[in-house]
């Protein structure tokens, strides 16, 4: 080697230099190094888990979300279709009300015109009779002739048919 201009005792001095500077990097600086960054790899791996968690979290609370403002929108849809059922039904309460009261009314008129067509009548009665009483009358105080008779009742039913 010394050929080559190498001394040997100073390379055999370079080497255990180097092995000694190895071991100490090794021992001082490579195992902080690599513990480092396996504690910096654990604590990347444990970040993203835990976003991985919240991600599905924050997924599950959006399902939630939306089932519940389904069921909101469903129980919504309930309420006005319950609401517009009771206005129909008060509707129909209120168009049964008014007919039943028309009916009512009806009636009542009816009965009122029957009451008044029967003093009406009564009326006619009394004014028939009074009319066959002075018919009477006058037949009884008129001298019949023949025909005198038939012009007598004519005039009656004519004076009748007036009322």
């Amino acid at each position: 080697m010394e050929a080559l201009g190498i001394d040997f005792g100073s390379f055999l001095w370079y080497l255990v230099n180097f092995a000694i500077l190895l071991a100490l990097l090794q021992r001082f600086l490579y195992r902080p190094v690599l513990n480092a960054m396996h504690s910096r790899e654990t604590r990347i791996r444990e970040s993203i888990e835990n976003a991985e968690q919240v991600k599905q979290q924050v997924a599950r609370a959006q399902q939630d979300y939306e089932v519940r403002l389904n069921e909101a929108r469903q129980e919504a849809a309930r309420i006005v279709a319950q609401a517009n059922e009771r206005a129909q039904t008060s509707a129909q309460e209120i168009v049964a009300q008014a007919r039943a009261e028309a009916e009512r009314i009806q009636l009542e008129a009816r009965q009122q015109a029957e009451q008044e067509r029967e003093q009406l009548l009564r009326g006619l009665q009394a004014q028939l009779s009074n009319l066959v009483i002075q018919t009477a009358s006058t037949v009884v105080g008129q001298e019949l002739k023949g025909n005198g008779h038939d012009k007598l009742i004519q005039q009656s039913i004519a004076d009748l048919g007036r009322l």
